[in-house]
């Protein structure tokens, strides 16, 4: 099973246009998502160009279902069918959340920002009143921690080398590790003390 994995992936990587594998482990800024359930919707989406912090991830740094095996493998098969894996939407890593299940997103070429060019618009500081919030000591709300915390793990991230930024990268095993562990007999598992 490990084979048949490392096979897939060494093809699929393989097939991936030099410019969209080159963007691994890229830090930059993606447009901000307004959920329509928001109750700040509206604000966010005056605000329009905001901007938050991410990281473009290889479909192999984040788990296999369903980020990689469901949504990534769509996205790369259509695109593979109509010739436009130069073009695939980035698969990132939104700063900040600590969810595995809401950390990862697909976000379009032309709503993706350099980190240079983040900075330079002023995405990489928090909105003014965000930040009288935090120098005051006020509580902040759960967006509002997440937007701390996005900038910070994005400064800590701005020295490592690119090989060496992994964010939510959350422990999982790969599809063939699972299969594996479920063959060995229940009395050959390790049991948990």
């Amino acid at each position: 099973m490990a084979d048949k994995f490392e096979k897939e992936r060494e093809t699929i990587l393989k097939s991936l246009p030099a410019n969209v594998k080159s963007m691994f482990r890229t830090m930059g800024f993606c447009r901000v998502e307004v959920d329509s359930d928001d109750e700040d919707a509206a604000a966010k989406k005056q605000a329009g160009d905001d901007f938050a912090p991410c990281l473009i991830l290889s479909p192999y740094d984040v788990p296999p279902r369903p980020v990689r095996d469901t949504y990534w493998h769509q996205m790369y098969m259509a695109a593979k069918r109509s010739k436009k894996l130069g073009e695939m939407d980035y698969l990132v890593y939104q700063y900040g959340h600590d969810d595995p299940e809401d950390c990862y997103s697909f976000v379009a070429v032309e709503d993706f920002k350099s980190y240079d060019d983040g900075l330079k618009a002023g995405f990489g500081e928090l909105p003014a009143a965000l930040q009288a919030k935090v120098d005051a000591g006020t509580a902040l709300t759960e967006d509002e921690q997440i937007r701390v915390r996005a900038l910070e793990e994005m400064r800590e991230d701005a020295s490592k080398k690119p090989e060496e930024r992994l964010r939510g990268n959350f422990d999982f095993l790969e599809r063939h590790e699972t299969e594996e562990f479920d063959d060995i007999e229940p009395s050959k598992k390790k049991q948990k003390k």
